[in-house]
């Protein structure tokens, strides 16, 4: 038996000998609580089946494992058989069939046929089978290996899974807690010792193991963390909303777009990882940011795709969300984070007279989020060129502007040899294009030509010049630098 003390860093993962998975211990009770379907996505190995098995242990809950690459129809409901009128089949049990099971697991998910991904919907999402309900099933949990990508790298020495294909989108869309499990890069030191160390997989029944450890049933924390749930949904549903609005906007614009379905279930998972969190770590009952990111960290269904986001993505979208919500909605920030184009959002804050170092920050910002170095170039160009004389800013916004804009502003004339079929085409058409031009004693056309020269022969090799140079005309105009007004 643990004492108070110690109960304040309480896992229910380490109580239940599985290490390595402290961090979301959270997201677990979230989905418990809640009944959500969960979906864990990793390697072989890394202690999935082994988890979902100790949890319906310590919930003493009838538990049915399925190898849902081997799984057939008949598995799940039994035996099919007329009934003694024979106008219509009843299904006779077997020890395996899912009627009375507490809690399932369907592994290797994406190894499963088409045909029987789409039975495994009302199950999953509906507790149903054959539009019967299913009385006593709880917990519907799911485990699939990360699905290859198309294009692999065997230098890298990765593991790729050439059986697991991406989920069927509308099935992975049933699933409110989508998980990425750690391997061994993924555990600390101690919780490498501790995995090693470890002896037999049973060492005392899982119920009086995790009550043992913790001081309490597992079934315990469930229903205190079910009764927060409403409480906290009440109290923060104005925000909730707002926050989750954002959050949605922003996912399309990083090409992760989200189902109806999805904002509402993202919106459930953070009242429900918070009302968790509160009751495994004790935090403050307005403390609910890092509980916002989580829900989204472990919340979307592209994690199980074979291009899951990067955590750093779903971060940036997170804060920006929650930036945006905790403003009220006068504020002049609030204003800028809401425009989406970070061009203009540099034209609104001037606009707005906001101060140097904040426009600065947006110039910097504009100019990291750029992907490509040909329009980050033209872009610094036509800032500079509006703000160096109106606008005293920041060191660390004028020296990327500066740099860039050098490139572009400095007269410079081209004599260069190309090897044969080496950008032979590219450096002809850029020669003709020059020579077709009359640029005399016209600033603007000699500064977009400096702008193709200097890109030869980097640029253009990922390029193509000409719309990168119509882009652009677009973005000097934007800042009011037009043909025959500079």
């Amino acid at each position: 038996m643990v004492d108070q003390t110690e109960l304040m860093t309480m896992s229910i993962t380490k109580a239940l000998d599985i290490y390595g998975w402290s961090h979301l211990d959270s997201v677990l009770l979230a989905a418990l609580a809640t009944q959500s379907p969960l979906l864990l996505v990793g390697p072989h190995g890394t202690a999935k089946s082994l988890l979902v098995e100790k949890m319906a242990g310590a919930l003493n809950l009838q538990m049915r494992h399925y190898n849902a690459s081997l799984l057939n129809y008949d598995d799940l409901v039994g035996i099919p058989l007329p009934d003694e009128a024979g106008e219509s089949l009843r299904f006779v049990p077997t020890p395996g069939s899912i009627w009375d099971a507490g809690f399932v697991f369907f592994d290797e998910i994406s190894r499963c046929r088409a045909d029987l991904q789409n039975k495994l919907f009302p199950i999953i999402h509906e507790r149903k089978i054959v539009g019967i309900p299913l009385e006593n099933l709880q917990h519907r949990w799911a485990a699939m290996n990360p699905p290859a990508p198309e294009e692999m790298d065997n230098s890298t020495g990765a593991e790729y899974y050439l059986g697991s294909e991406p989920l069927d989108p509308a099935l992975a869309d049933r699933f409110p807690f989508v998980v990425p499990v750690p391997n061994w890069r993924g555990l600390s030191a101690e919780d490498r010792r501790h995995l090693l160390a470890w002896h037999g997989e049973n060492p005392s029944n899982d119920t009086d193991l995790f009550e043992h450890v913790t001081g309490q049933p597992l079934q315990h924390m469930i229903d205190e963390c079910r009764s927060l749930i409403p409480e906290i949904e009440a109290e923060f549903s104005e925000w909730l909303t707002d926050y989750i609005m954002y959050v949605m906007d922003l996912l399309d614009q990083a090409k992760l777009a989200q189902s109806p379905r999805r904002a509402r279930m993202l919106a459930r998972s953070v009242s429900a990882i918070h009302a968790a969190r509160m009751i495994l770590e004790h935090v403050e009952r307005d403390d609910l940011e890092f509980s916002a990111q989580l829900a989204l960290i472990y919340g979307l269904p592209q994690s199980a795709t074979d291009s899951p986001p990067s955590q750093a993505t779903i971060i940036a979208t997170h804060r920006q969300a929650w930036e945006i919500a905790s403003l009220s909605d006068g504020d002049d920030w609030r204003q800028i984070l809401e425009e989406t184009d970070p061009i203009q959002r540099i034209l609104l804050a001037e606009q707005l007279g906001f101060a140097e170092h904040d426009l600065g920050r947006l110039i910097t910002q504009a100019l990291a989020t750029e992907e490509s170095d040909a329009r980050q170039c033209g872009l610094a160009t036509a800032i500079f060129l509006t703000f160096k004389d109106r606008h005293s800013l920041t060191p660390s916004a004028w020296e990327p502007l500066a740099k860039l804009a050098r490139e572009v502003l400095e007269p410079r004339q081209m004599t260069t040899s190309i090897t044969p079929g080496y950008l032979t085409n590219t450096w002809n058409e850029i020669t003709d294009w020059c020579n077709s031009r009359s640029i005399k004693d016209n600033r603007y056309e000699k500064m977009i030509q400096n702008f193709v020269l200097c890109g030869f022969p980097d640029r253009w090799k990922n390029y193509k010049w000409q719309d990168v140079v119509e882009q652009f005309r677009t973005d000097l105009a934007q800042f009011g630098i037009k043909e025959g007004e500079y």
